[in-house]
């Protein structure tokens, strides 16, 4: 799956990868990863990127993993619009300390509008790229829909789509080609792909307690 073939995510049951790393000729790749969360629904996924605050929040999420979490243009209790600025390892403090700027977006821009507006879900989109430079490489949907269990995250990272963040200085095909070469190896998919895995297994182990605890909110 490309990110121009995002809306077969509301088809029904599931696609050909649901779990691991698609790699295109051109350089493209596309992360894939399936969390299952009984005892949790889509509305509390989207409470929590509404809630998660900094860096002790953010540890609580991936204890290894992730090291510093702080926001930019952020409405208390909202994401949409937002950017989330973070440290954190793929993988293990062997893998790099990446730092990036990840910009939420609304569902609209990246998934057809009236099939999502007839999905019983959540689509948590973002334009993820570097906090240490103007550069984008990539686009993220967490695709939450309800289930008789609870509710289930088909996360999708779309790596390559590299773009610079600087009006007065856009990449050229070329450049863009080159930064990806460069940038979006099969490693760093290998280790999105486990960090993804582990990140989202810990959220739906505490996510229904610590909902129902900030929210009061026991409705399934």
């Amino acid at each position: 799956m490309r990110f121009e073939d995002a809306n077969q995510l509301f088809q029904p049951g599931y696609l050909p990868v649901e779990s691991g790393i698609i790699d295109f000729e051109d350089g493209y790749r596309t992360v894939c990863a399936l969390t299952r969360m009984p005892r949790c629904r889509a509305k509390m996924v989207a409470w929590w990127f509404g809630w998660l605050g900094g860096t002790e929040q953010y540890k609580i999420w991936h204890p290894r993993d992730h090291v510093f979490s702080d926001w930019e243009n952020r409405t208390p209790g909202s994401y949409i619009g937002a950017s989330h600025l973070v440290h954190e390892y793929m993988a293990g403090s062997d893998g790099p300390l990446m730092k990036l700027r990840i910009n939420f977006r609304d569902p609209s821009e990246f998934l057809d509008a009236d099939a999502y507006d007839d999905f019983d879900g959540v689509a948590i989109c973002a334009r993820t790229g570097s906090l240490e430079s103007p550069v984008d490489h990539g686009r993220t949907i967490h695709f939450v829909r309800n289930t008789s269990f609870g509710c289930e995250m088909r996360s999708r990272f779309f790596l390559g789509d590299l773009a610079s963040r600087d009006a007065t200085a856009p990449f050229s095909k070329e450049k863009a080609a080159q930064l990806r070469a460069e940038r979006v190896t099969h490693e760093l998919a290998r280790r999105l792909h486990q960090h993804a895995t582990e990140e989202m297994g810990y959220l739906a182990e505490f996510l229904p307690v610590l909902y129902r605890q900030a929210t009061g909110d026991t409705e399934l």
